[in-house]
């Protein structure tokens, strides 16, 4: 009993190293709105959330932050986010977080969270109107 306690422990606690395996609703959003104010407000978005910006790419639709060190991963985290227009006319953001350490194991839910936090600062910047 105890073994199997520490093994689901554990596995709740190490989680996965990137935010490739959720679901894409918990990962990307779409947007009426103009091509310019969303990626106006994808990079603001990267800063509402502590981030530090790394690389833009905006003929592409590429933005790359990173999350500062924690206890738990000394080499941080990348957000990878892609933003593109549909053909419906909405404006489509991709986010995925993964870890920047060699050590791909060890996570503890930290991705998800990057890209929940910046996904929600972003609806709050579009909502608001501003980007």
């Amino acid at each position: 009993m105890k073994k199997s306690t520490l093994a689901a422990l554990a596995l709740l606690l190490v989680g996965c190293a990137t935010t490739y395996h959720l679901p894409e609703e918990e990962r990307s959003r779409a947007y009426r709105a103009e091509t310019d104010q969303v990626w106006a407000a994808a990079l603001a978005s990267v800063d509402d959330i502590g981030l530090a910006l790394v690389e833009t790419e905006q003929e592409h639709g590429r933005i790359r932050a990173r999350a500062g060190w924690s206890i738990w991963d000394l080499k941080g985290h990348k957000l990878l986010v892609v933003v593109r227009t549909l053909e419906d006319g909405r404006v489509r953001v991709d986010a995925n977080a993964e870890t920047a350490s060699d050590d791909e194991h060890i996570d503890f839910g930290r991705s998800g969270r990057i890209v929940r936090d910046y996904l929600n600062a972003l609806d709050d910047r579009l909502a608001a109107g501003t980007g």
